[in-house]
């Protein structure tokens, strides 16, 4: 019982985060991506793209990372547990980020060297 208590706790704190995170990402990251695409509509259709596979991903992630035990022999590990999965999911969404502005980046200079040339 206290496993499928700590699942539930886990998910209503990753799950609202992901969300949050990816929809910043989605709003702000628009204006990056209208500086890497001339075309509106292709911009739009990219910045979605990406919202989509960051939510899969990361929900997806979140809910196989269920399946692994939770130590509840004490309040101490519960806690432990519940935090060290939390953890492990935000540095999941930050190595995503950083995965994807640096192949954007790498993206944009492939496109600005190729106009130069």
């Amino acid at each position: 019982m206290i496993n499928i208590i700590s699942f539930i706790i886990y998910f209503l704190i990753t799950v609202p985060v992901i969300v949050l995170v990816g929809w910043k990402c989605f709003t702000i990251g628009r204006i990056y991506l209208m500086d890497l695409f001339s075309n509106i509509r292709i911009c739009d259709s990219v910045n979605r793209i990406l919202l989509i596979g960051y939510y899969l991903m990361n929900i997806g992630y979140v809910t196989f990372s269920l399946s692994e035990d939770l130590k509840t022999g004490t309040i101490e590990l519960f806690i432990v547990s519940i935090f060290t999965k939390i953890a492990t999911t935000l540095l999941l969404i930050a190595v995503m980020h950083y995965i994807n502005i640096f192949s954007l980046t790498y993206f944009r200079k492939q496109i600005l060297s190729t106009f130069k040339s």
